[in-house]
């Protein structure tokens, strides 16, 4: 540990003691990675299908992976929240970690990207074409994840004093939110999407960007805010409730699939508007996913013994590490799965076991490489960490808590130790 601390963040530090670790968002942040890959392997697998059912099927399960922006959003909302919120902000101690375990990984793998698939005609409009694309979060499909976690690092300050307000009349404004994210993709879905108001320029630009604009999830965020500071009462309920939740849950994605497949047969409406990320339904269907799962882990730590660890702690621990480095680089690998692998795979090989081994293939591909780069000097930081440092396992607690965001390789842990 560096002995030599500024004075803010020996403020920040003191203010307040350490918080102990949340053993429960580590295998939400790799599971959440995990299906992020499988919503990309899924819609890039279509053309696997020789039938329409075989593609509505398909795209069954592609709509039901949808729920993992919501899930990154709680996540990140309430890691940050439970670091940051009752002391002392050290901005300057803020942003020069988030600039090494954030930012520049995003900016390098956007101009990676950017060189892979978008040759320029000149190192100049290279140039050009990488900045509007990291600026844009389109250098590659997956980067607006990474761009959503920015523009949530500028708006902090702002979430930290709502959630003063907020602390003490949680339901209050956890109904307002949930109102206003259901009215809010009502309108935009049928006004926006399907291009009643889309018109105008400006209106087009929105239309354009939208699903990589923070606010678009606000209600995710202010969840996983208000989970972080209520979550013993919170991890008390889903133990307490846990078949109810589970069984609400089961009823959710029955509710989205019968709705996606009203939309083809009895609404006649287009696929990309079937598949669009932002419509109301979402909204409910990403609220029961995120209760099943954290109940799910809630159950994993709750049968450990008091004081030590939950069965299985250092994997899913490991692999929780390498989840930010699988959103940069499995893009990378699924090109190359497409272009080499999948072709030469037996057509006789019924389309899920395809698709299931490409999957594999991409996720374990990405896992495997973000932990080795993990462990190499220099290549650790293209994966959001400074450098290969020693594991120091958190501290066991009845009371779990983050990692101090979601971005799992900025772990410079806050929480565990100053620096």
């Amino acid at each position: 540990m560096n002995t030599k601390r500024s004075g803010e963040e020996k403020v920040a530090s003191n203010s307040r003691p350490r918080r102990p670790y949340v053993t429960e968002l580590d295998p939400l942040r790799i599971v959440t990675a995990l299906c992020v890959v499988a919503v990309h392997v899924l819609s890039f697998t279509l053309f696997l299908n020789h039938s329409d059912l075989g593609t509505q099927i398909q795209n069954a399960f592609v709509v039901s992976m949808h729920f993992t922006r919501e899930m990154f959003m709680f996540v990140t909302g309430f890691a940050l929240a439970y670091v940051y919120y009752g002391k002392p902000f050290a901005f300057k101690h803020f942003w020069k970690r988030r600039s090494i375990g954030v930012i520049m990984p995003y900016v390098i793998w956007s101009f990676l990207y950017v060189l892979v698939n978008k040759p320029a005609s000149s190192p100049l409009h290279f140039i050009e074409v990488a900045t509007i694309a990291t600026l844009t979060g389109t250098a590659s499909y997956q980067l607006y994840y990474i761009l959503m976690t920015i523009q949530f690092y500028i708006l902090l300050p702002v979430f930290l004093l709502f959630l003063k307000y907020a602390e003490h009349r949680p339901w209050k404004v956890l109904g307002v939110s949930f109102a206003l994210e259901v009215v809010m993709l009502y309108l935009d879905y049928h006004l926006l999407q399907r291009g009643t108001l889309a018109s105008s320029g400006i209106l087009q630009v929105i239309a354009q960007y939208q699903a990589s604009f923070v606010l678009t999830y606000q209600f995710f965020f202010v969840l996983g805010g208000l989970t972080a500071l209520y979550f013993q009462q919170v991890r008390a309920f889903l133990l307490r409730h846990g078949t109810w939740v589970a069984g609400a849950s089961l009823l959710a994605i029955a509710a989205l699939w019968i709705h996606y497949f009203l939309q083809i047969y009895y609404y006649h409406e287009p696929m990309d508007l079937v598949l669009s990320v932002l419509q109301p339904i979402m909204v409910f269907y990403s609220l029961g996913v995120i209760a099943l799962l954290l109940w799910l882990t809630c159950r994993w730590v709750s049968r450990a013994r008091p004081g030590e660890r939950p069965w299985g702690f250092p994997f899913w621990h490991s692999l929780s590490d390498a989840s930010f480095g699988i959103y940069l680089v499995h893009a990378m690998i699924l090109t190359v799965v497409l272009r080499q692998v999948i072709p030469v795979m037996p057509e006789t090989w019924p389309v899920a076991i395809r698709v299931f081994l490409t999957w594999f293939l991409v996720g374990g591909g990405a896992t495997a490489i973000t932990v080795i780069m993990l462990r190499i000097p220099l290549l650790s930081r293209l994966v959001g960490r400074e450098g290969p440092t020693r594991r120091r396992e958190p501290a066991p607690s009845p009371v779990n808590a983050p990692a101090p965001d979601y971005a799992p390789a900025a772990r410079h842990r806050e929480v565990q130790q100053t620096r």
